[in-house]
């Protein structure tokens, strides 16, 4: 049960994050491949109207009890409501006046209200100085991965977190059972945007002979798509994503979480419920060349959270990767070759492909990683440990 004394917040920050194949963009939420030409720029704001309430626990009464109650004591209609969430937190969003935001925060059941953030990713592009291929006759080992270490993840779990991931593509172990999307009236969790696909080829690509390799490699992927095939999300589906792999996952399990939202406290605080809960959950810091102290879930410092920077094949920081006192390693996020939608593979770089490479390290260590010295020239004067297995 979730602890009585969670404070409330509400937090009326926009989204400023976009989603870029350039790899040096501002403002990006993700960012995939390379050398692509930029694409057009792309707006996120807070929904105008639209809050997340999370229940406090510790009440007696149900989760769907409590929530009749609000609903009846403010006058709202089902109708108002868009998503109800339970598990490790349990709540609903809808549209709210800011008199019933008011009234909703004094009310002793409630934890959180946060208003409602949407972000719409900038289209994918592809260029000719990035390969992609619908197959492989000989498998390689991308830089990353053998900077890295990589072993046998068979059994090993990791909850993705992400746009989805191709199902049938030959070089990926994905859990069709527990795989589920958090997009409204879509049921499919298949990657119609590339980017979670790229994530788990990083993480956990096959030692098969074909394509490439992940870290831990045939480690089991479980697919949690809250970024559609047009690369729109909101925090409402990322806050459900990780709602439910908390109720689902165990111990030593890994979530990867290669996003960013504007600061968000019921964010940030189901993150370090998880990872209390002895799961490891690995946030890419983000690739604005910012400090990530004002971005969640990238600023939380808890045990069992790992944040990680970008770097070059040369052991440098990346141009592009945020840093700050929550980052607590670097790793391989520059030109890293990895599976994509269309059973193919592509050149990805960002903090988005950095994440995973600790996140294979985890699934196989239990908990540990290792350090091969220290990144270059980080910009917060504190530099970061380079990931090893």
């Amino acid at each position: 049960m979730r602890s009585t004394n969670f404070k409330k917040a509400v937090s009326f920050f926009a989204l400023a994050s976009v989603f870029s194949m350039a790899g040096c963009q501002k403002d990006e939420l993700l960012e995939e491949t390379a050398m692509a030409p930029t694409p057009p720029a792309t707006s996120s704001k807070a929904v105008d109207g639209k809050y997340i309430v999370v229940l406090k626990d510790g009440s007696t009464a149900s989760a769907p009890e409590l929530r009749d109650r609000l609903f009846k004591k403010l006058g709202i209609g089902r109708d108002r409501v868009s998503d109800v969430f339970n598990g490790a937190a349990d709540g609903f969003t809808g549209n709210l006046s800011k008199i019933e935001v008011q009234q909703l925060l004094q009310d002793e059941n409630v934890a959180y209200v946060e208003p409602e953030q949407a972000v719409l990713l900038g289209k994918a592009s592809t260029s000719s100085t990035t390969s992609t291929t619908t197959s492989t006759s000989s498998q390689s080992i991308p830089w990353g991965v053998a900077r890295v270490g990589y072993g046998d993840g068979t059994g090993k779990t990791v909850w993705v977190i992400d746009s989805g991931v191709q199902s049938s593509h030959p070089d990926l172990n994905v859990d069709k059972t527990r795989s589920k999307s958090f997009i409204s009236g879509v049921t499919s969790w298949e990657d119609g945007y590339g980017h979670g696909t790229g994530v788990a080829g990083v993480i956990g690509a096959k030692n098969n002979g074909v394509g490439v390799v992940g870290v831990a490699a045939n480690a089991t992927i479980v697919a949690l798509r809250v970024f559609d095939d047009a690369g729109a999300g909101t925090l409402t589906r990322i806050y459900s994503a990780l709602n439910y792999a908390y109720t689902n996952g165990k111990p030593g399990d890994v979530v990867n979480m290669s996003l960013r939202v504007a600061a968000s406290t019921m964010l940030d605080d189901l993150v370090k419920k998880t990872a209390a809960k002895g799961m490891f959950v690995v946030v890419a810091a983000g690739n604005s060349y910012v400090d990530c102290k004002n971005d969640s879930p990238a600023r939380v410092v808890a045990p069992n959270v790992f944040v990680v920077s970008n770097m070059n094949s040369y052991g440098q920081f990346s141009s592009s990767s945020n840093f700050g006192a929550s980052v607590t390693n670097s790793a391989p996020g520059t030109d890293v070759l990895t599976t994509w939608t269309g059973s193919g593979y592509r050149n990805g770089t960002g903090t988005s492909f950095a994440a995973p490479h600790v996140a294979g390290i985890l699934a196989l260590s239990g908990g540990r990683v290792n350090s091969q010295g220290l990144v270059t020239n980080d910009p917060d004067g504190k530099p970061d440990p380079i990931a090893l297995k």
